[in-house]
């Protein structure tokens, strides 16, 4: 057998060259679960490499990662949590709002000036939680990219992975982006731009297989899945907040 990261030849349960397991077990729950702790409490090399790989070639790196190739690669929940807390930290010591808390005081502002209580409430409370959005839509998102791509080969849990990758290496993307675009200046959707054409360049190297015109159309009905998606939940939260009221 040759090893799935270095291509050594495997006599034993690790490679003797890399030290990549002989087995690598495919991306499931239960592979995410055994995952938590080890990303809690152990600081697992490779941090400083995914970054890299995920800056210049994001989708071919997850898609090696996927197939088996993990002993370079910071786990995905790990990253993940790393990179958000990077993230907050920096704006917290340098007393600055993070881009997501700016750009929802902006829609709030929208909101109260149209006089509408239940999307100020809404937006008041998204502004509030602000920092943990992007990980409450990773599952709903993921669900959407494989609804969207349930032809491929991969299930939902690696479909999690893949998010999860993208999502740590675009709170990166967002850190160094904040410092340069602010509420008042015309520019603040850039960041979200920059960070949607990220998405969409590695989802076009995860799917090599595919067509380029395929993948692009897959891809926009991910994020039309997602809209409706979320778009069913809001107006769910909305009768709720409506009832109780």
């Amino acid at each position: 057998m040759n090893c799935k990261n270095c291509g050594n030849i495997i006599t034993g349960d690790f490679c003797g060259n890399c030290g990549q397991k002989s087995k690598s077990q495919r991306i499931n729950f239960s592979y995410l679960v055994g995952e938590i702790p080890n990303s809690i409490f152990q600081l697992n090399r490779g941090f400083f490499y995914t970054v890299k790989e995920l800056l210049f070639r994001p989708g071919h790196t997850i898609r090696e990662f996927l197939l088996g190739k993990r002993v370079q690669h910071y786990k995905p929940i790990g990253f993940l949590l790393l990179t958000t807390t990077i993230y907050v930290v920096t704006y917290y010591f340098l007393e600055k709002e993070t881009f997501f808390y700016d750009m929802i005081g902006g829609m709030m502002e929208g909101a109260e000036a149209k006089d509408n209580p239940i999307d100020s409430s809404y937006l008041d409370f998204l502004h509030k939680y602000q920092i943990y959005l992007p990980l409450v839509i990773l599952p709903l998102f993921s669900f959407s990219t494989y609804l969207a791509f349930s032809k491929s080969k991969y299930n939902y849990f690696e479909h999690l992975v893949i998010n999860i990758y993208i999502t740590g290496q675009q709170m990166l993307i967002y850190l160094l982006l904040g410092f340069l675009f602010y509420v008042n200046n015309f520019l603040i959707m850039t960041p979200l731009l920059i960070g949607f054409t990220y998405n969409v360049w590695t989802f076009n190297q995860v799917f090599n297989e595919k067509k380029l015109l395929t993948k692009v159309g897959l891809i926009l009905l991910s994020y039309l899945i997602f809209i409706v998606l979320v778009t069913l939940i809001g107006v769910i939260i909305a009768i709720y907040y409506i009832k109780i009221k």
